[in-house]
C-alpha cells in the first residue's frame, strides 16, 4: 500500500515537472520598491499550447505577504500553435521585511482536476523611512513623589464628547460622499470578480461542448443576472431584441442572435465560445464605464 502511494506521489511530481518544462509563466513587479501600504502592480503572463486550458489565480488565492486589491486581465492572443494570456494584479504589503517576494501559479485544467504550474519568484524592496536608530535612549530620573488627583473631570468629558461629535458631523458632510463612493466601488469590484470567475468557467465548459443548448442558455442567464445589477435594468426579463433596443444593438446584435439560434433554433456553431468571449469583453467595458461614472459622479 505504501509503495502505491509513493508511486502516485512520484507520478504527480513528474507530471507537473513535464508541464513546467513546456511552459514558463512569468511574473514581475512593475516597480523596484514600495513603502508600507503602498499599492504596486504585479504582471503575470504565460504562453501555452492552444489545446490547453489555463486559469489564473483570483482574489481567493493567498497572496502573502501581500494583500490583494484588484486584477486586470487582457483578452487571449493566439497564433497557429500557441495562446498568450496576461493579467496585472494590484497588491500592497503591510509587512516590514526589507525584501518581499511573490510567486504566483497558473492552473492547468485536466477534466475535474488541475495541475499547478508556478511562475518565477520576483522580489521588491521596502523603502525605509527611518534608516538610523540611536544606540541607546537616555532617560531622566525623577523619584520625587507626585500626588495624583483621582477625581474624574466630567466637564472635560462633556467638552471632549462635544468636540468629537462636531468632528464626526463635519467629517460626514466633508467626506461622506467620498466614503459612500468607496463603499459602492468596493461592492462593484467584488460583484464583478464573482461574475468574472463564474463566467470564465462557463466559457471553458462551452469550449468542451459547443453545441449544448442547455449549457449555453445557463451561461447566458448568468450574464443577464450580472448585467441587471450593473445597469439597474431588468435584463433577466428582457428578450434579446429588447436588450438591443435599450442601446446595445451595435455591440451585441450579432452575438445575441447567434446565441439565440443555438438555444431556440438548434443551429450548431462550432465556435460558440467566441460569442461568449465577446460578451465578456463587452461586460468589462460596461463595468469600467460604470466605475468611471461613480468616481466622477
Amino acid at each position: 500500500m505504501g509503495k502505491r502511494i509513493a508511486a502516485g506521489i512520484l507520478f504527480s511530481l513528474v507530471f507537473s515537472f513535464n508541464y513546467a518544462q513546456e511552459i514558463a509563466p512569468f511574473g514581475k513587479f512593475l516597480k523596484d520598491s514600495i513603502m508600507v501600504g503602498e499599492e504596486v502592480q504585479y504582471s503575470l503572463s504565460v504562453k501555452y499550447p492552444l489545446d490547453w486550458q489555463l486559469v489564473f489565480p483570483d482574489s481567493t488565492f493567498n497572496f502573502e505577504p501581500f494583500e490583494y486589491y484588484t486584477k486586470s486581465y487582457f483578452p487571449t492572443r493566439t497564433d497557429s500553435t500557441h495562446a498568450f494570456d496576461s493579467a496585472v494584479y494590484t497588491v500592497a504589503s503591510f509587512e516590514v521585511d526589507l525584501v518581499q517576494k511573490l510567486q504566483l501559479p497558473v492552473y492547468l485544467l485536466n477534466g475535474n482536476d488541475s495541475t499547478i504550474i508556478l511562475a518565477n519568484t520576483d522580489s521588491i524592496f521596502l523603502k525605509e523611512l527611518v534608516t538610523v536608530m540611536p544606540d541607546s535612549l537616555k532617560f531622566k530620573e525623577n523619584v520625587t513623589y507626585q500626588a495624583v488627583e483621582y477625581a474624574f473631570n466630567y466637564p472635560y468629558l462633556m467638552i471632549g464628547l462635544g468636540i468629537l461629535l462636531v468632528l464626526l458631523i463635519g467629517t460626514y458632510f466633508l467626506f461622506g460622499n467620498s466614503i459612500r463612493k468607496k463603499i459602492k466601488l468596493y461592492r462593484m469590484r467584488k460583484a464583478y470578480e464573482k461574475f468574472s470567475m463564474e463566467f470564465e468557467r462557463g466559457i471553458i465548459r462551452i469550449k468542451q461542448s459547443e453545441t449544448n443548448a442547455e449549457l449555453i442558455e445557463q451561461i447566458l442567464v448568468t450574464w443577464k443576472k450580472y448585467m441587471e445589477k450593473l445597469e439597474d435594468r431588468p435584463f433577466t426579463k428582457y428578450t434579446s431584441k429588447e436588450i438591443l433596443k435599450v442601446g446595445f444593438e451595435k455591440e451585441l446584435k450579432t452575438v445575441l442572435q447567434t446565441i439565440d439560434r443555438a438555444i431556440y433554433g438548434a443551429i450548431d456553431d462550432d465556435e460558440m465560445h467566441k460569442n461568449f468571449e465577446a460578451l465578456e469583453d463587452f461586460t468589462l467595458e460596461r463595468y469600467q464605464h460604470k466605475i468611471k461614472e461613480v468616481k466622477h459622479g
